[in-house]
């Protein structure tokens, strides 16, 4: 047996329950005027009270000025009056309210205004000497620290080498931002670091080329393939005809090829010059020692010494262009 309501009855109950819906909402929105009401208020309140002992602060510290002034900051003779003044302001700005009441209390009595005073003075040079020396010694922490890390970590990882390695193959000598281009391939495709950058990348193509760090070299021809296969979820994609390291490379031969195609002693190419006028551009003089590293580097098929020699020799000429004229 199933119970049906009238229309009418129905149609009564949804009012009802409308009508108690629309009272809990009118109830929640008087809350929340009520709860932004008083949060104001109180915010009002409270930037009338910082007003007004901002305004207090203020003339106490006039007060205080006007009385250390009078007295010629307390200097006799040849005592550094610039000093003293620095040190007042510093005492301005380290003491309570309170405390420059009290001292503005005693104004009248030189004795205790300067008793308090140099108490209070030397009170806020201990502690900025005691903050000065926190701060040195953060400092000098964080210094070592940063060294040490720049000395014992090194982001290339054994599968990392072998991604350098592959990525040297893939974008050779001659290709735009060559060395930023291959930090960023290192960047997508390393699972270990992020954030290798062009110094990175060239610092590490020196040192194995150098032959200091032969081991670990060594170690990446026979096994860096196969930690990289084990580590990488998909493989990197194939390099396309004539780009890549192929399984049967080894590093030595890679870099043996990279260090080849800097040893071009025939005339410098149109595309060289270009890259040369480039770099100079990038890395000016104020770039620092590693100005003529990062040069070679950008010009990719020329060594340090070509590129520095070839600056000298395009000087020359305009000199002795202008001195013809």
């Amino acid at each position: 047996h199933t119970r049906h309501c009238s229309p009418g009855k129905q149609w009564y109950q949804r009012r009802v329950r409308g009508l108690r819906k629309e009272e809990e909402e009118r109830l929640e929105r008087e809350k929340e005027e009520q709860r932004q009401k008083e949060a104001k208020e109180r915010a009002e309140a409270e930037k009338k009270e910082r007003q007004k002992q901002n305004k207090l602060l203020k003339g106490e510290r006039k007060k205080l000025r006007d009385n250390v002034k009078a007295r010629n900051y307390f200097c006799q003779g040849s005592d550094n009056i610039v000093q003293a003044m620095e040190n007042l302001e510093l005492l301005l700005l380290g003491v309570t309210l309170d405390d420059m009441k009290k001292l503005n209390g005693v104004s009248s009595d030189a004795t205790a205004f300067s008793s308090q005073y140099s108490a209070l003075l030397d009170a806020q040079l201990k502690e900025q000497e005691a903050k000065k020396r926190e701060n040195l010694a953060k400092a000098k922490q964080s210094q070592e620290q940063h060294k040490e890390q720049s000395l014992n970590m090194d982001k290339f990882t054994t599968p990392d080498i072998a991604l350098l390695v592959k990525a040297v193959k893939i974008f050779p000598p001659g290709t735009v931002n060559r060395w930023n281009t291959i930090a960023d391939y290192l960047n997508q495709h390393s699972t270990v670091c992020k954030t290798y950058d062009n110094q990175d990348v060239i610092k590490k193509v020196k040192k194995l080329q150098s032959g200091e760090e032969a081991d670990l070299r060594s170690k990446v021809n026979a096994q860096a393939y196969e930690n990289f296969e084990k580590a990488q979820k998909q493989r990197i994609e194939e390099v396309q005809a004539g780009g890549g390291i192929s399984n049967r490379d080894t590093l030595n031969s890679a870099l043996q090829k990279e260090e080849a195609t800097k040893k071009n002693k025939g005339p410098w190419t149109t595309e060289e010059q270009k890259l040369l006028e480039e770099s100079l551009k990038k890395y000016p003089a104020s770039f620092g020692a590693e100005r003529w590293d990062s040069i070679a580097a950008h010009v990719a098929t020329r060594s340090k010494k070509d590129c520095m020699r070839r600056y000298k020799d395009l000087v020359e000429q305009i000199k002795a262009k202008k001195a013809k004229q």
